[in-house]
């Protein structure tokens, strides 16, 4: 199976596609159009967005920011300049993607080791990209929201339009809990699923078993987020 079958398979028959995932673990496919189709959302938003207006939304209703002299908040305003932003934006676009998928792949190998699943790290980094390819929705819904927009003042939020944020509570830029629902979504939920499928196709144990595997980082993750961002 190539990979636009593999992708195909994915969103029709998961459970086959990690059949032949287990038989032929490949990740550079999903890794490289996750991350360079984020890249170039991030680079067709920066150089779309009025940047002056971006620094105000996005800056100037910080706490620390407002607490500024007028002299420290033009300071730091004018060291934001529109290639700072770009670049800094698209370097964590390129390095926030494999990261955290490198991170992922290693809580799953030691828990195959506790477990005593056969994969290698091969195996659960390729699992891994390819559970993650429910992230193109979001970059192609963004896409075609910026594309019919016609206003140079794009909300930061139209890069994540499926969040949870976006799509039920709607709360403004820097709020309590503005960046823990904006990074839960619907792709962040249909990629859990297919790592799932994926690891009780790997593993031929129970739903319990592979969905514990999968969800128990996050449910810690969010947890910690969620206290720390309403204590």
């Amino acid at each position: 199976m190539n990979n636009l079958g593999l992708t195909v398979a994915l969103a029709t028959t998961p459970s086959a596609a990690f059949a032949e995932l287990r038989e032929r673990p490949r990740f550079w496919f999903p890794l490289l159009l996750i991350v360079l189709t984020s890249a170039g959302l991030v680079y067709w938003y920066f150089s779309a967005v009025d940047i002056d207006w971006y620094k105000e939304v996005v800056f100037g209703s910080q706490p620390k920011f407002q607490e500024m002299t007028d002299e420290q908040r033009a300071t730091a305003l004018s060291i934001m300049t529109p290639k700072t932003l770009l670049w800094g934006s698209l370097i964590s676009a390129l390095v926030v993607f494999p990261v955290v998928f490198l991170l992922e792949a290693l809580y799953l190998l030691v828990a195959a080791k506790v477990t005593k699943l056969p994969q290698g790290f091969k195996h659960w980094f390729s699992l891994v990209c390819w559970a993650s390819m429910p992230v193109l929705i979001t970059t192609v819904v963004a896409a075609i929201l910026m594309f019919l927009s016609d206003t140079p003042q794009l909300a930061p939020s139209i890069m994540q339009p499926l969040s949870l944020n976006e799509l039920v509570l709607h709360r403004p830029v820097n709020s309590p809990g503005y960046a823990l629902f904006e990074g839960l979504g619907i792709p962040a939920f249909l990629s859990w699923a297919l790592m799932i499928i994926g690891i009780r196709t790997w593993s031929q144990r129970s739903w319990l078993f592979s969905a514990t595997v999968t969800l128990l980082p996050w449910i810690c993750i969010y947890g910690i987020w969620t206290f720390l961002a309403f204590r």
